[in-house]
């Protein structure tokens, strides 16, 4: 149980960033305040050409996650990323230095806690998110699919759908100035706006929540350098996310560990 338990945070955490961010408003533009609202969408815009980025994700939730990384989107969707907090469902994998790399569909992982709860004697194993849903009783796979669109974009695209977005002011997020939005988002109504893989991505991520509050950090380019949302599910549980996305345009390099430092992640 303690094995396939440590397995489903690996491969949940893994997603949570790899997965870890345009509709037209919905109402009359009466409701709107115009120029916070084209503020968004010319985010939305800006990012959809994003390839690369830096990024610290908070998690909290049903999972428990603390992270930074280098994160690539195109040609082929990598990251590299050190985690210092993750746990699901009480279960913690342990603190600092856990490491997770993502290179197509496979993960390679190190954290020594995990590795004695699957009994792996080296320092890396990895993950085939392709074939581990089985094990773990979800499908990844699938998931991962939508990583292309689990960019900066992503979260631009939801909170432009927001009818009630305002501009709270001006304020330096690592020293870069940028502009304040805040609003709530109608995930009923929002849902019918966006694609099939952008619709699968929040609903799983709302739980069932029919609203999302927001703030939004944009840059003088409109690309957003701070993003914090939070929704409550229809089980009244209380989800927020939090990420500070740096270095846009960066190159990223992603590379897998030494083959035999690798071993593969064994299921009872």
């Amino acid at each position: 149980m303690m094995k396939k338990l440590a397995t489903g945070v690996v491969a949940g955490s893994a997603l949570a960033l790899a997965l870890t961010a345009c509709g037209s408003p919905t109402e009359s533009p009466k409701t709107v305040n115009l120029s916070a609202h084209e503020a968004l969408n010319a985010s939305a815009g800006k990012t959809a050409n994003v390839e690369s980025f830096s990024a610290e994700l908070t998690v909290g939730g049903g999972a428990t996650v603390h992270g930074t990384g280098s994160f690539q989107i195109k040609p082929a969707p990598a990251f590299s990323v050190e985690l210092d907090q993750i746990s699901l469902a009480g279960f913690n994998v342990g603190t600092g230095g856990t490491r997770l790399i993502l290179l197509g569909q496979d993960v390679y992982v190190s954290n020594k806690n995990l590795n004695s709860l699957t009994g792996g004697s080296k320092p890396w194993v990895k993950v085939n998110l392709g074939t581990v849903g089985d094990k773990v009783g979800f499908n990844p796979g699938d998931m991962l699919k939508q990583v292309t669109q689990a960019n900066p974009a992503d979260l631009a695209k939801i909170v432009a759908e927001s009818t009630d977005v305002k501009k709270v002011g001006t304020e330096k997020i690592d020293g870069v100035q940028t502009t304040h939005y805040a609003g709530t988002v109608d995930l009923k109504t929002a849902l019918k706006n966006w694609d099939p893989e952008l619709q699968g991505k929040v609903e799983g991520m709302a739980k069932g929540a029919e609203a999302l509050t927001f703030d939004f950090w944009a840059d003088k380019d409109q690309l957003p350098r701070k993003v914090a949302a939070k929704a409550t599910s229809s089980e009244g549980k209380v989800y927020d996310v939090t990420v500070l996305f740096r270095d846009y345009g960066k190159k990223v390099s992603v590379t897998a560990p030494p083959a035999d430092q690798v071993g593969d992640l064994k299921f009872p």
